[in-house]
């Protein structure tokens, strides 16, 4: 590959894309195509940029315009444009711009089809709203557990549907070295002692302004943060997405009958890694997270209450993740100290596959 006067765009849409992008970002740049970055300021995703070392290689442009329909639309459109307007700066002072990647910026996909650049986008969650992606990208890379007949149902032709093999997060887990006393350092920054033998559950809330939300995920929620709040054997730490959310979740707190010493709510972002390896439990209404954790071989049990996709459906059926759907299920869940892996033997079940076959797609336009 001549890397000469060659350049990609990638947009880090959402908090998850900072690890997922951040070894194909340092793949190009060390083979001297350059690399530009551009990131929505919402959730933590600009926290995340900072951790990784990118922050001051990313333009900031636009945010989350909040829950409803109406201002989805609009923030998608306001975003759109507002890349438009930065990349062709770009094109004017820089190199060509081969191709747009991003894990489901619809922002991104509507500016790079106006700027006329071809464009790569990535999903893994089916029944998320797709037509922009299936529509208006050049190639869509989705996991091999989507049938073909899904894919159908969905709209994404076969012309463009590029299937990998396993999931996105090996792509970053699979080089992933935990941090040395991670959690106790973090726990004694936060001033939280005595938590001595008791299981550290991580919490993560559901996605709440994402288009695929369900309510059931959020009574699921709070049912669950007051067992755990009042469980004497459990430590939670809450890994709130938006400052709304945590906000919610303290005046939930504040009212219900809980333990105080029991629970910290995150007001940071810190390595979504690290604080996993480091948990006994991990409870999560998403997906990304749910499947770090069980790279990592943590147990993972979620509370996403949403059409079940495929990737969720075969963990389950490998007993991987454990999906708790009403409330008298959180007896399933195993409040007590893990037994840990020794050394890194999570990374010895990866391999570079994902890596390899992301950056085969992006090398088929440079």
């Amino acid at each position: 590959m001549d890397a000469t006067n060659k350049s990609i765009w990638i947009d880090l849409d959402n908090s998850p894309h900072v690890p997922l992008f951040a070894p194909i970002i340092d793949h190009y740049r060390k083979s001297s195509v350059e690399v530009i970055l551009t990131a929505r300021d919402h959730a933590q995703t600009i926290e995340l940029l900072n951790l990784a070392g990118l922050g001051d290689s990313a333009a900031i442009i636009g945010r989350h315009y909040g829950k409803s329909k109406v201002s989805k639309i609009r923030g998608l459109l306001v975003r759109a444009a507002q890349l438009v307007s930065h990349i062709k700066k770009v094109k004017r002072s820089g190199t060509p711009i081969r191709v747009a990647v991003s894990h489901g910026s619809r922002s991104m996909v509507l500016a790079a089809r106006w700027l006329k650049i071809p464009i790569i986008t990535m999903y893994d969650y089916e029944f998320t709203e797709t037509g922009i992606f299936n529509r208006f990208s050049t190639r869509v890379l989705v996991p091999e557990q989507i049938s073909n007949a899904v894919l159908d149902e969905i709209g994404l032709s076969p012309a463009k549907r590029h299937k990998y093999p396993g999931i996105k997060e090996e792509l970053y887990i699979r080089s992933f070295r935990p941090k040395e006393n991670f959690l106790a350092d973090l726990l004694g920054t936060l001033e939280i002692a005595n938590t001595g033998e008791k299981a550290i559950a991580v919490l993560r809330p559901p996605a709440t302004t994402a288009n695929y939300h369900s309510d059931e995920s959020e009574k699921l929620l709070f049912f669950i943060l007051e067992r755990l709040t009042l469980h004497e054997n459990v430590f939670t730490i809450i890994v709130p997405r938006t400052r709304e959310q945590a906000a919610e979740i303290n005046m939930f707190l504040a009212k219900a009958a809980v333990n105080k010493g029991s629970f910290h709510i995150l007001e940071t972002a810190v390595n979504g890694l690290d604080l996993a390896i480091g948990s006994d439990l991990l409870i999560s209404g998403g997906g990304t997270m749910n499947r770090e954790a069980a790279l990592l071989g943590v147990p993972v049990y979620s509370i996403f209450a949403g059409r079940q996709g495929s990737l969720d459906k075969q963990m389950e059926a490998e007993g991987s993740i454990t999906f708790i759907r009403k409330n008298h299920d959180i007896e399933k869940i195993a409040l007590k100290k893990r037994v840990r892996e020794d050394g890194e033997a999570f990374s010895n079940r990866l391999t570079d596959r994902v890596e390899r076959f992301v950056i085969e797609q992006i090398n088929a336009f440079l």
